[in-house]
């Protein structure tokens, strides 16, 4: 099995040769045929994350050891199973949940084994998609991808749950009745048009500085962009979205800083991006994209699952 793993932090991947795994138990073998370079994946190979204000997060003391397979958004195809496992099947390809929890404590027994505290997500602390294999611990990990190619399939393990946990903070019939002014249109920008679509929301005006980013987002789907640039930025946002209505949803980078209560008010629904340059008491940090990526609309498997 060929890895490209990080030896060093900040120094270049070193290409591996290790025994393919044989999966045990519920352990499943899948073939990477895709993987998303997602920028936490550039900050776990810098050793750390910038917190803003002078302070960091220091991979190392959250229990990271090298080398490290990078990779938590992943695509492939089933090649092998242990004796146990079930529910999929060889040739099958499917997407991979990367945020594994320990499987022991009350919150992953609750299922919400993406807020474990002791954490073993693919990619961090179990070798991830940089690598022709990856072996995946148990079958209910593994999504059918249907008729998405696995290169369009890939970053939903990572973008495309962040901006569907986002979108199912708005109730659904605000969400449906209501504009959504989305701020910013990078790879989770982009990715939330075309989810906010597949879910049949009202639609989705965004604010982004960069004019092809703009363009981009109006092929997804997006009903107008607009540059925060422009004088009369405000006006135009809440024109578009019939003011006073109007829900904020924020594609956050750090070079981007614009009022969101003179747009958005008077409600507003708030999601960064990264808290480098935020104020982390109004912000809550969710995981994150850095750059756009051919991204393919999702199937109508997700407009079915939004529930209330």
């Amino acid at each position: 099995m060929i890895s490209y793993e990080v030896q060093e932090f900040g120094a270049p991947l070193v290409r591996a040769e290790h025994p393919t795994p044989t999966p045990q138990g519920d352990e499943v073998l899948v073939r990477v045929l895709a993987a998303g370079v997602c920028h936490s994946d550039l900050h776990i190979w810098h050793g750390s994350y910038d917190l803003g204000n002078g302070k960091s997060l220091n991979m190392v003391d959250r229990g990271l050891k090298l080398p490290v397979t990078l990779g938590h958004e992943i695509a492939g195809e089933v090649v092998a199973m242990g004796p146990e496992a079930g529910n999929v099947k060889v040739g099958q390809k499917y997407v991979v949940f990367p945020w594994l929890g320990c499987g022991e404590c009350k919150v992953c027994k609750r299922g919400e084994e993406n807020l474990c505290l002791a954490g073993r997500a693919i990619g961090v602390y179990r070798p991830g998609g940089y690598s022709d294999h990856v072996l995946v611990p148990h079958a209910r990990y593994l999504v059918d991808i249907g008729d998405l190619t696995p290169e369009h399939a890939a970053p939903y393990a990572c973008s495309g749950l962040t901006t569907y946990s986002a979108l199912r903070k708005f109730a659904p019939r605000v969400f449906k009745e209501e504009k959504l002014v989305l701020i910013g249109a990078g790879g989770l920008g982009l990715m939330a048009i075309l989810i906010a679509k597949a879910l049949d929301g009202a639609g989705v005006i965004v604010i982004e500085p960069d004019a092809s980013k703009r363009e981009a987002a109006l092929k997804a789907g997006a009903q107008a962009a607009f540059d925060p640039k422009a004088p009369d930025c405000a006006d135009q946002v809440r024109s578009a979205a019939g003011a006073p209505s109007g829900w904020c949803l924020i594609a956050w980078d750090r070079a981007r800083r614009w009022s969101r209560a003179s747009v958005c008010s008077p409600r507003v629904a708030i999601w960064c991006r990264s808290v480098s340059s935020a104020d982390t008491s109004t912000c809550r940090r969710r995981r994150r994209r850095c750059a756009p990526s051919p991204i393919r609309e999702p199937t109508s498997a997700i407009s079915a699952s939004w529930k209330s």
